[in-house]
């Protein structure tokens, strides 16, 4: 096998000459072997029809073995000259001979330092370029919320137009002052409310007491009622006489 890797050649074919002249032998070699087994079976066959026949199948494959092992030695001294001829005059670019895509490398050559200062180029580029994007879609988002902030304000205003325009039609000369006495009614509105809750209170008081004092006077009769029933005395005076006297006891 040469000792050159030919990456220049591999570049230009696609796949190394060393591994294709590789698997060339290898299938030479394989294919061998194949007729070889191919003939022992044959002479095998052969030598079974004969008769007296001494020979073993062990010895045909000893005798098929050897000469397997001499016919690869013979193959690899004859596919070494063949090998070198092949990557030599078929699988070979000259020295002098540029491929298309590094003409652009004879137009503008550069040393070893150049390409490490532009590769060191390019990674800083490329930074900027992220940075750039990150930058760009902040940007984007308070663009966004900024759209958001205007779309608000133009309701406000909107707001504020229906507001003008409602005080314009019901006649309101001066907003300002109609403003500031909007303020000082609502600043009214907790002190009337309190008020209003007293009053309720106070109301809610007296009716409960009149209720109270409703079913104290029918809880009464009722009793004067049991208790007239009970002593049959239809004098309605001696009635009278005995009510106020419970109710005396009630009190």
């Amino acid at each position: 096998m040469a000792e050159r890797l030919m990456t220049y050649e591999t570049q230009f074919f696609g796949f190394s000459p060393q591994t294709c002249v590789l698997r060339v032998s290898s299938g030479i070699q394989d294919s061998l072997l194949d007729v070889m087994l191919v003939v022992e079976r044959v002479i095998f066959k052969k030598l079974k029809e004969m008769p007296e026949n001494s020979i073993t199948p062990s010895q045909i494959r000893f005798c098929t073995e050897n000469f397997l092992q001499l016919m690869k030695e013979r193959f690899d001294m004859i596919f070494e000259r063949v090998e070198q001829g092949i990557l030599q005059r078929i699988f070979y670019i000259p020295e002098n001979v540029l491929l298309p895509e590094d003409k652009a490398q004879e137009q503008y050559p550069y040393t070893e330092e150049e390409c490490q200062e532009l590769q060191a180029e390019i990674a800083q580029l490329e930074h900027s370029y992220r940075c750039e994007m990150m930058a760009k879609q902040a940007l984007q988002v308070e663009l966004e919320e900024q759209k958001l902030t205007e779309l608000k304000l133009e309701q406000r205003i909107h707001w504020f137009n229906n507001l003008d325009n409602t005080w314009k039609n019901n006649a309101v000369s001066n907003v300002p002052e109609s403003l500031i006495f909007v303020r000082e009614l609502t600043q009214k509105v907790p002190v009337i409310l309190q008020k209003i809750q007293e009053k309720y209170k106070n109301e809610l008081k007296h009716e409960r007491a009149a209720s109270e004092n409703e079913q104290e006077e029918k809880e009464t009769s009722k009793i004067l009622m049991i208790l007239g029933q009970g002593a049959g005395n239809p004098d309605p005076h001696s009635h009278h006489n005995l009510r106020g006297s419970n109710t005396a006891f009630l009190m």
